[in-house]
């Protein structure tokens, strides 16, 4: 069997979970959390046009690099530029709009600086006979809402997963191992924020407890392996195992795919944040605490833990059956 029993160092893990969680309580209560994602704001400059500029690349190209003269003379330095395509967006005259070159800056930019890149931008327009042309081009300032409504919904949603996963575990694999997986998901929880707290990565107001409930649901999908696993070892067994048994034998069929599978998962939210926008890869990137507790409680903490939940459970499944059954059983063999 493997050398290395996690599930024989319960009081181990307890002293990293309780330091690293204590600590981090201390420093929320002390510091907060890191906001400094939301200082300053990505501010974003829109430039839409209709299907005369769409169609044509080179005028798209005069326009793209116009905009970018229009940037430096007022020294503005673009962090990242993005082009969107049939956003079906109208102005004020609902003349419609095709596509658009979406520009972000990492820092804020002045009410007169805007308006400046605004009135530069029309009248290099305006003098060019390719683009000068009625409702060809329209421009808008706005700030990057990373932290919106439907966050609030996936939140929701996260929430509502959560409870759905408990009660699968509890009705399918026992009450026990809905309990292991209830303590891992509240741990996993806390253990997030507290990584925020201690690193003080920057984050926006509103994502740890974004961050908090992925990491939630993510324990209760990598501890679904755990309990499918010890299903298996419960039906394949020819005569009733001790609790550390089995945890010691589902481990070895799952801690690979464990792995594996966070390991998915961190890459996803790694390559996410490097294609999005500025704003965004500021929301996602620190999703990747959200990965480490999970990992850490169902390979470490959560094995040491479910021994000692499944040895009470076991307990008390076999009081009232004759003590003498299994060991006749065995004897029979």
């Amino acid at each position: 069997m493997n050398k290395f029993k996690p599930w024989k160092k319960l009081p181990i893990w307890l002293a990293v979970s309780a330091v690293i969680i204590i600590a981090g309580v201390i420093l929320m209560a002390v510091l907060g959390f890191n906001t400094a994602a939301e200082r300053p704001k990505n501010t974003q400059f829109e430039v839409k046009y209709n299907v005369v500029v769409d169609i044509d690349e080179k005028k798209q190209d005069k326009l793209e690099g116009f905009c970018e003269d229009v940037f430096k003379s007022n020294g503005l330095s673009v962090s990242d530029m993005r082009k969107a395509t049939s956003v079906a967006i109208s102005n004020e005259s609902a003349q419609p709009y095709t596509a658009s070159f979406v520009f972000y800056f990492t820092s804020e930019v002045s009410a007169e600086t805007q308006a400046k890149v605004e009135a530069d931008l029309q009248t290099k327009i305006k003098a060019d006979a390719d683009l000068s042309g009625e409702y060809t081009v329209y421009t808008v300032w706005h700030s990057e809402s990373v932290i919106s409504t439907a966050n609030y919904v996936w939140r929701g949603a996260v929430a509502v997963g959560i409870v759905v996963a408990l009660v699968y575990v509890a009705i399918r694999f026992g009450v026990g191992s809905a309990l292991t997986g209830l303590t891992l998901a509240v741990h996993d929880a806390l253990f997030t924020l507290a990584l925020l707290a201690i690193t003080r990565i920057p984050v926006y107001a509103a994502a740890p407890v974004w961050f908090a409930a992925t990491a939630a649901l993510l324990s209760l999908v990598l501890w679904l392996f755990h309990c499918m696993k010890l299903r298996s070892v419960k039906k394949e067994s020819q005569v009733p195992v001790d609790a550390e048994t089995a945890v010691e034998t589902a481990y070895a069929g799952v801690w690979k795919k464990i792995a594996v599978c966070a390991g998915i998962v961190a890459a996803v939210i790694l390559l996410t944040g490097a294609l999005a926008t500025p704003g965004v890869r500021a929301a996602v990137l620190p999703l990747l605490v959200a990965v480490v507790g999970p990992v850490y409680s169902s390979l470490l903490f959560g094995p040491a833990l479910h021994v000692h939940v499944k040895g009470a459970f076991d307990k008390l499944s076999r009081r009232g059956r004759p003590k003498y059954v299994g060991k006749e059983k065995q004897a029979d063999k």
